[in-house]
């Protein structure tokens, strides 16, 4: 007798925590680097996937290198990856390598980091992208970028080099620092930056502007003015968004100069598990 069988489809899937986090070099407005701080954080906010951006891994301090990547995986009990831009960054009293960095409750696999197109003059930098392999995340593949600090020219070059290598994948969210403001209101859409706008044209959508609650601003962290740290998901897996929101409070003031974005996801029902 044949037999066939049809793809295990999601049903009531458990919602995940997804975070972007500009951790500003490992350097708190204080100048200190503490992890317990950051630790704390992550950890209160419930977060399961985060995206970190001005990480440097590893560390040289006075003479000595340590690696507080895996220290606050190590302390968050996560598994990390850590996708390098190509050039050393300096915070107060060490430097390193400066990269993107992922963290995660649940097994990662495939790890790539891959280059972005540049401007001669502009820096290099990177896209950081791993498969989720287990959890309520499974089948999911994360991005985290940082894009240009000071041109939406090398910013939108950038981005294509971003679509283009996401374009290869299938279910995946998009994180990052993009260093461009997301504004809000009534004229949201006639006021969208290019890099925004090319998002949009490509089926991405802006998990804030679709669930968001509060105002929403990220950066500065002490007294915030706009939101440049962004979180997309292809139209299709964005229909499982539940919420988003930019932390506050005394702790995330001082950790850092962004504040963190948290969003609540969960897969839309009716989706295929993955194989």
């Amino acid at each position: 007798m044949r037999t066939s069988s049809l793809p295990e489809t999601r049903r009531d899937s458990a919602p995940v925590r997804l975070m972007t986090y500009n951790i500003h070099r490992w350097a708190g407005r204080d100048q200190r680097l503490d992890l317990d701080r950051l630790a704390s954080i992550i950890r209160d906010a419930g977060a399961d996937v985060v995206g970190l951006n001005e990480v440097l891994h590893p560390v040289t301090m006075n003479g000595r290198t340590y690696a507080p990547l895996a220290e606050l995986a190590d302390r968050l009990d996560m598994r990390y990856a850590f996708g390098p831009s190509g050039w050393l960054d300096y915070g107060p009293g060490w430097h390193g390598p400066v990269g993107n960095a992922l963290l995660s409750r649940f097994p990662l696999r495939d790890a790539t980091n891959t280059l972005l197109p540049r401007l001669p003059s502009s820096k290099q930098r990177s896209l950081l992208g791993a498969a989720i392999a287990g959890g309520p995340a499974r089948g999911l593949t994360a991005f985290v970028t940082h894009l240009d600090h000071a041109f939406e020219g090398t910013r939108l070059l950038q981005i294509q080099g971003v679509l283009k290598r996401m374009a290869q994948h299938g279910p995946h969210f998009l994180v990052g620092d993009f260093n461009t403001p997301g504004f809000m209101g009534r004229n949201t859409r006639l006021l969208l930056p290019p890099v925004l706008r090319l998002l949009a044209a490509a089926g991405y959508q802006d998990a804030f502007c679709a669930v968001g609650n509060g105002p929403g601003r990220t950066f500065p962290s002490h007294s915030p003015l706009v939101r440049i740290d962004f979180l997309f998901l292809p139209l299709r897996w964005a229909r499982g968004l539940r919420s988003a929101r930019a932390l506050s409070g005394n702790v995330t003031y001082q950790a850092s100069d962004h504040r963190p974005l948290v969003v609540e996801w969960a897969w839309p029902q009716g989706e295929a598990l993955p194989a």
